[in-house]
């Protein structure tokens, strides 16, 4: 045993050796979470909860995205890495075998990173069970009562909202202290419900927001890294909803629909107007969308009754995304984001952004109509 191991280490460095090791452990653990929502609970509790937020700790002292610099710089280390791996092979089979096993801890380290920061998110208990939701039957009249709630707030607050010449909301607030009133409504929601950890974090603006917007991505949580990227090129309201979105990943929210809600919930119960417009505003799109294609009679009386502001805010953003609409780059981005959701078992893939409104329904005759 003593000569094999002698013979392992002389072709593979210890470093190496220890992240196969951890890969096989966060194999054990990953597989246990699948089967066990117990199991689940705790490692998304225990393990991964203080890792997420040291992580986002460390990396929020960085004013830029790591992650985003990472992609940006990557052909640059395939580049080196090729470099090098020539070099190597050069120098026999021993540095080569090495060199070989350092390129594979590249995609096991990433793995490792997924299962102790994120995957138990996708299998401990759902937020509805947590929130202890009433099981209700959604059709066309819960959707109908659903989204005149919504509407009758969004009127509400517009006379507390700036609207610009082209009849799109804005706030002048800073990204970094939209970051703060989000975690300051975190904190709240965490007395309140409970079933949320909070931490003081930053959203990470992305340099290249214009090119990623036809990939009709709003945001992205990098694990690896423990950052919440933001898409900034999007209307206003859709950064501070996708803001909260991205925070309740870090958070640990690892479902869409679940990281949907949260972000309607920590939002609308914000002390911040427009803060708590964006809220409203962008689950609203989703459940009028709902009833649109089950009762266009009831659609249409609640559109009727919305405040002709946010009729035209919401028509601004139909218009702004006419330009990235019809792209390949959305069509690509798309299917691997459902190959994704699929494999941690989001059987609905992508569509479970739009379940935000089962949630969304249930909140309203669990929490809101009694």
């Amino acid at each position: 045993m003593k000569k094999l191991f002698c013979k392992i280490k002389e072709y593979t460095s210890i470093p190496a050796l220890i992240i196969f090791f951890l890969t096989i452990i966060s194999a054990l653990i990953l597989i246990i979470e699948t089967f066990s929502v117990s199991f689940a609970d705790f490692v998304n509790t225990v393990l991964t909860r203080p890792t997420r937020a040291t992580m986002a700790w460390i990396s929020g002292w960085l004013p830029l995205s790591l992650a985003e610099l990472i992609i940006i710089t990557a052909p640059i280390w395939i580049f080196i890495l090729i470099f090098i791996g020539v070099k190597k092979s050069k120098k026999g089979l021993r540095a080569t075998t090495r060199y070989i096993a350092f390129l594979v801890c590249i995609p096991c380290f990433i793995f490792i990173s997924f299962v102790w920061t994120y995957s138990s998110g996708y299998y401990n208990t759902s937020l509805d069970k947590r929130l202890d939701f009433e099981n209700v039957e959604i059709g066309k009249e819960e959707l109908y009562e659903t989204s005149l709630w919504m509407r009758d707030n969004l009127n509400s607050l517009a006379d507390n909202i700036n609207y610009g010449s082209d009849n799109a909301s804005y706030t002048e607030l800073s990204y970094d202290e939209l970051s703060k009133i989000v975690c300051s409504s975190y904190s709240s929601i965490s007395k309140k419900y409970g079933v949320v950890h909070t931490f003081p974090s930053r959203i990470k603006p992305i340099m290249l927001s214009e090119p990623m917007t036809y990939t009709h991505i709003s945001g992205i949580y990098s694990f690896m890294t423990g950052e919440a990227n933001l898409n900034v090129n999007y209307p206003k309201f859709i950064t501070v909803s996708s803001l909260a979105h991205e925070f309740a990943h870090q958070r640990g929210f690892a479902r869409e629909e679940e990281a949907n809600f949260m972000s309607f919930l920590v939002c609308t119960e914000s002390d911040n107007d427009f803060v708590k417009y964006s809220g409203y505003l962008d689950v609203f799109l989703d459940v009028i969308n709902d009833l649109y294609q089950l009762d266009k009679d009831m659609y249409d009386d609640v559109i009727s009754g919305l405040d002709k502001r946010v009729k035209n805010d919401i028509a601004s953003y139909g218009k702004f995304f006419e330009k990235y609409s019809d792209s390949k780059a959305s069509d690509i981005a798309g299917s691997m984001n459902d190959k994704y959701l699929q494999m941690n078992g989001q059987e609905n893939g992508v569509k479970s952004y739009g379940m935000v409104t089962d949630l969304s329904v249930r909140y309203y005759y669990t929490l809101i109509k009694r």
